[in-house]
């Protein structure tokens, strides 16, 4: 596995030599089998195309999916870290994180770009945050196009250290998003600093932008709305709302001064 400099700055994973057609094949289809339910099935075809090419991150970190929808984290993470490390030593010591450029354009990249996000996502959930920090802000750093959508992660890691400089940087630097993870967040964060004026102009910029967000931070109860298409999230639908609060709300559940001034715009 080599990681070649394509352009000046600009980065690109070569295919493996020992990646034949009829490897690729057997990959598609163990990807198909798993999508259609039959995990074991899946997981032997996977297992058998990292015995025969031991550098396929793609295989690995698909297993290491698997594994952990099975519930057997140990193995997932054994997967994801080989998957991850494949790719890290595929680096020459040339490559800088800061100014590289490694792009999702490239397909070549996502193998390596799909397990990273995925080791980041882990140490999140694994309250390991300061390595998610490291991992998400690598992601972006060398992917600014984020196509893993990596930007609306990094707030939850800075909400989870209490670092709410962070966040304003961060959701001000994106302030054209259009997500609710940057300016939802954003406002959150002024709140909770003491900027009560600076957080009601945002939260009524929220609200105007995504009402059903706001409706559902102050809702008791949240029942997960049915989704018009499954895998799919409908922008500035009750499902994007009901997602936000999974993921948010027990930050804004932690600030009565946000809620209170989020029940005015929202009443008014």
């Amino acid at each position: 596995m080599k990681l070649v400099e394509m352009e000046k700055n600009n980065w690109g994973f070569e295919e493996d030599s020992t990646f034949t057609h009829e490897i690729f094949e057997k990959f598609d289809q163990a990807l198909d089998i798993w999508e259609k339910g039959d995990d074991e099935v899946a997981e032997k075809m996977l297992q058998a195309i990292v015995a025969e090419c031991p550098n396929h991150i793609d295989a690995l970190h698909h297993l290491s999916l698997i594994y952990r929808e099975q519930g057997r984290e140990t193995e997932a993470y054994i997967c994801c870290q080989a998957a991850v490390g494949i790719g890290l030593h595929a680096l020459p010591q040339k490559f800088s994180w800061k100014t590289a450029r490694m792009e999702w354009l490239w397909l070549e990249n996502r193998p390596f770009l799909r397990a990273y996000h995925s080791l980041g996502v882990w140490n999140l959930h694994n309250a390991r945050y300061d390595d998610a920090i490291k991992i998400f802000g690598r992601l972006l750093s060398v992917n600014p196009n984020d196509n893993q959508g990596v930007r609306h992660i990094l707030p939850k890691c800075w909400f989870e250290k209490n670092e709410l400089s962070r966040i304003l940087t961060h959701c001000r630097k994106y302030a054209d998003d259009v997500f609710p993870e940057i300016f939802y967040s954003e406002a959150l964060a002024l709140a909770c600093l003491g900027r009560s004026e600076e957080a009601r102009e945002a939260l009524e910029d929220c609200v105007a932008k995504l009402p059903l967000v706001g409706r559902e931070l102050l809702k008791k109860r949240h029942p997960r709305p049915k989704s018009k298409m499954e895998g799919y999230i409908t922008h500035g639908g009750p499902d994007q709302a009901y997602y936000y609060w999974k993921s948010f709300g027990r930050y804004w559940s932690g600030s009565e001064s946000a809620l209170e001034l989020l029940r005015q715009v929202v009443k008014r």
